[in-house]
């Protein structure tokens, strides 16, 4: 049998529970728009690297920034998103 590591982050619940930026289909399955996506993995890995953030609509990504409640993520969000 081969050793297994499984490695797993969680979100806080505040934040799951929030629906902005998620999509309810329907077949009830929620699906979270680029944006939101982006911050769940941004909030999750601190040093992760985009190849391409042209999809994503920079002002939906400050608007679903206070849901997340963190200085460092905001900060993060800044470096990549200058204020213009």
């Amino acid at each position: 049998m081969e050793d297994k590591t499984y490695v797993y982050r969680k979100i806080k619940g505040e934040i799951i529970a929030n629906t902005k930026g998620i999509s309810r289909q329907s077949n009830q399955v929620n699906i979270a728009t680029a944006e939101r996506a982006f911050l769940d993995i941004l909030y999750l890995n601190t040093n992760y690297y985009f190849d391409n953030l042209n999809p994503l609509n920079k002002t939906r990504v400050y608007e679903l920034l206070p849901i997340y409640m963190s200085k460092a993520l905001a900060d993060r969000v800044k470096k990549i998103f200058p204020d213009d």
